[in-house]
């Protein structure tokens, strides 16, 4: 053993690594290796393609469902509204303000009655922070100014049997009238002339017209009764939330919506996690095995380093580093393999066509997380034999030797 080795690390690395004489407590030690490695390079290639979904899903999902609406006054005049726009312009995450307006109407064809969700949006008076593109919003194709037509939901085609250049009739409850019949609703004749993937998983599928289109069909004002604000990610509503509450807006966002189906993606993916890292426990439990089993077989060792002068702190250091090399040596190996192994799954699953591109995102923090992770456990598993390694008694030991 070099000199130039401090004496802790040496030693530690003589016992751990390179011990003749138990042969089968250091082959437990590799084996807890290997079961670190696999257990990490597995936990990676799970987090990276659960990742990899989640952020597939935030952008389809949410590309166009209203990330916030936020509900403007009755008496709000024009000036109030804009500064009202700038306000939220200035809010960190938030990036595009437009006037906006939504509601549920009927939608009736050829053969079929449906009840979906109606949007417009005024892209003449779309307010971006500076230097965000336009393009990043994903409104394309909406409808011209008077036109009447819709870009609907490819969904809403198929449920409705309906197809391009469709006549439909709209009809609204909304601000209708009584008349001597009773209460008349509103309803005017759209055109289906464009269609978007369905990416909506709620029950009521989406229909986009002109802004000024569908005012007039729910006989609103001039003035903008909404807001529609998008975010550059839309996880991070909760600090946005937090700037409109202390402003007293009334608004909704997209959890309302879409909330409960990401929730159960992110508890999937959390359950995933956990199931993986029993792997990585499993083997941590090996390290303690393979150390508790050295300490049993090198009393006698301790006892004479002991008294040779190592203190118990020296002692405890040189089991401890022997787990930890494990847990690291095993975890670096396991970041080594899951990486490529990530990437190669991929590859291999997209080149099954019936499988589609899978999607994967391999992220540094998820990384770190994983290997801080994993060694800590190594750390932590390594304390009572190093511990039990400190305590012995190194007269008593002596003796019965």
């Amino acid at each position: 053993m070099s000199l130039f080795y401090p004496l802790t690390l040496a030693i530690s690395l003589k016992y751990g690594f390179r011990s003749k004489a138990h042969k089968f407590a250091s082959f437990v030690a590799i084996l807890s290796i290997i079961g670190i490695a696999i257990g990490v390079a597995a936990l990676i290639v799970d987090t990276s393609i659960m990742q990899g979904l989640q952020n597939r899903l935030k952008k389809a999902v949410l590309k166009d469902t209203p990330h916030i609406v936020v509900n403007i006054d009755n008496n709000a005049n024009t000036d109030t509204i804009g500064s009202i726009e700038n306000k939220l312009l200035n809010l960190n995450h938030v990036v595009a303000v437009a006037p906006f307006v939504q509601g549920q109407t009927l939608l009736q064809g050829s053969r079929s009655l449906a009840l979906i969700n109606l949007e417009g949006i005024d892209t003449d008076k779309i307010k971006l922070k500076d230097g965000y593109p336009f393009e990043n919003l994903g409104l394309v194709n909406i409808p011209e100014k008077g036109s009447f037509s819709l870009n609907a939901e490819a969904a809403l085609y198929l449920k409705n049997n309906l197809h391009l250049n469709s006549k439909v009739r709209l009809i609204s409850t909304i601000n209708a009238r009584y008349t001597p019949m009773g209460l008349t609703p509103t309803q005017r004749i759209f055109l289906l002339n464009q269609y978007y993937p369905s990416t909506n998983s709620t029950s009521l599928d989406t229909a986009v017209g002109n802004y000024d289109d569908v005012r007039r069909l729910f006989r609103m004002t001039d003035r903008a009764a909404s807001l529609r604000v998008w975010l550059d990610d839309p996880f991070s509503l909760d600090e946005v939330r937090k700037n409109l509450d202390e402003d007293g807006f009334n608004y909704s966002d997209w959890t309302k919506v879409q909330g409960e189906f990401f929730k159960a993606v992110a508890m999937e993916k959390l359950t995933m996690g956990i199931m993986l890292c029993l792997i990585i426990v499993v083997a941590a439990f090996n390290i303690l095995s393979a150390l508790t089993m050295m300490v049993s077989a090198r009393l006698t060792e301790i006892s004479i380093l002991k008294t040779l002068g190592l203190t118990n702190k020296k002692i405890l250091s040189i089991f401890m580093m022997m787990g930890i090399f494990a847990g690291v040596i095993g975890t670096l190996i396991g970041i080594i393999l899951g990486i490529p192994l990530t990437y190669y799954i991929s590859s291999a699953m997209s080149n099954q066509g019936s499988f589609g591109n899978l999607p994967v995102s391999v992220e540094p923090f998820n990384l770190c997380l994983i290997g801080l992770g994993s060694i800590l456990m190594s750390f932590i598993f390594t304390l009572y034999p190093a511990y039990r390694a400190s305590a012995t008694d190194p007269v008593e030991n002596l003796c019965r030797g």
